[in-house]
């Protein structure tokens, strides 16, 4: 046979999972992830191997609707074979969908559960079902489903590998994303890959192109079409519609129609962390805009380093900070290393209120530097009723510490009855 660098058909993203199942231990994989993450492409390449160098080891490939079957996996498992250039060796069918591995007549069976009936006495001649795959997992009905199958299949042997790949379902409550959290199961691996740790070339340029235009246009599609992320419903999102990255440049205080700045700060150390959020507001073409311009952020800040870190964004020593007014010893610290900060007035209800208000912004604008706040707001989310799917106006208290502190920063006009530009 040709040797082929593996280098050149396995992202090196999956190095660890490839050097895990060059162990031969029993191992389920859990591959997620967006699209162009080569998570398929993946488990394909792993597959025609284990065959080549285990003679007792068949495969079954699973989808849900076995007519997906010739357009999809079977399609992949044979790139597979091209690309370790191992063509001479196998054959093929479409109908059924088969590969055979022609020095031993070892089998990859490609089935759909449409009838689920019929793998209950699936065989093979030689050797045992090594490999299951389970491909785009999120089209199953739950975990039963694959259970049966796995029931049905995985015995004669010692050593098995099971790959189940899929794209997460946006809701975060579907199964599929919610079973790979079980920690019950100690032969369990969950890989999540996306296209940014696949070699660009592999891609090319019309496919990074259409991710990052989609990137710009709607940060919600792209998260969770290109990252794989389950980022919710549309209308569950807080912030969803309201708000833009943009590559901006903060004008000059000196410019008539600059206002002024704004900063927020929440405290954290353990678990959340410590945060300042930079902004200012415009009025353009009749549109009240708000343009967060800096951030700065880390968990296990010490109170020592919040004053560097806080330095890190500019004009952070001229304007005054508001800050989480529930941590007066904290205020008090970073007061003393040079900065004017107070604690944000707090009330009844002036989370809601404080989202209210930002909400009531035409724009808002977040300049690309401020990622934290970007992951925020596209995961700030309303709570969910687990029965009935009803989005509940109950703000989750999670994905909040940019926000919060943006709300801090803007708290004295939040309930105010002027308009902010009456006062400036």
């Amino acid at each position: 046979m040709t040797e082929v660098s593996l280098k050149t058909v396995i992202a090196p993203v999956f190095y660890p999972i490839h050097r895990r199942i060059r162990l031969k231990a029993t191992v389920s994989i859990w591959l997620k992830g967006g699209r162009g993450s080569t998570k398929s492409s993946f488990a394909a390449i792993q597959i025609i191997l284990g065959m080549i160098e285990d003679p007792d080891a068949n495969a079954l490939v699973v989808r849900k609707v076995g007519e997906t079957i010739r357009t999809s996996v079977l399609e992949t498992l044979l790139w597979a074979i091209s690309m370790l250039k191992v063509d001479a060796f196998f054959s093929h069918t479409k109908s059924p969908p088969e590969i055979t591995y022609l020095p031993t007549g070892q089998k990859i069976i490609m089935k759909g559960l449409d009838n689920p009936l019929k793998l209950k006495s699936i065989n093979v001649k030689q050797g045992y079902f090594k490999f299951l795959w389970f491909e785009e997992a999120a089209e199953f009905y739950g975990m039963d489903e694959i259970r049966n199958v796995q029931q049905s299949v995985l015995r004669g042997g010692d050593k098995f590998v099971e790959f189940i790949t899929y794209n997460p379902p946006n809701d975060p409550a579907a199964w599929v994303n919610k079973e790979c959290e079980n920690k019950a199961y100690g032969d369990r691996i969950v890989h999540h890959s996306t296209y940014l740790d696949v070699p660009p070339e592999w891609l090319g340029q019309k496919f990074i192109a259409d991710a990052e235009a989609l990137k710009k246009s709607d940060r919600m599609k792209y998260d969770h079409e290109y990252m794989g992320e389950a980022v919710g419903r549309a209308e569950q999102i807080v912030f969803h519609g309201k708000w833009k990255e943009l590559d901006f440049e903060t004008p000059a205080l000196t410019e008539l129609y600059q206002t002024r700045f704004f900063f927020g700060a929440d405290w954290g150390f353990a678990n959340d962390p410590t945060t300042l959020v930079r902004m200012y507001i415009m009025l353009e073409n009749g549109q009240k805009n708000l343009y967060i311009d800096y951030e700065a952020g880390g968990v296990g800040v010490e109170l020592d380093d919040i004053g560097t870190m806080f330095r890190s964004v500019p004009e952070s020593k001229r304007w005054k900070i508001y800050g989480d007014c529930s941590r007066p010893e904290t205020i008090s610290h970073v007061s003393k290393q040079g900065f004017n900060v107070e604690g944000a007035p707090k009330w009844k209800g002036s989370v809601e209120d404080g989202v209210e208000y930002l909400r009531s912004f035409n724009n808002i604008f977040v300049h690309p530097r401020c990622v934290k706040t970007i992951e925020e707001l596209t995961k700030y989310s309303y709570k969910v009723d687990k029965n009935t799917q009803e989005i509940l106006p109950v703000i989750i208290d999670n994905w909040n510490h940019y926000i919060d502190a943006t709300r801090y920063a803007l708290a004295d006009y939040i309930t105010a009855d002027v308009s902010i530009f009456d006062v400036l």
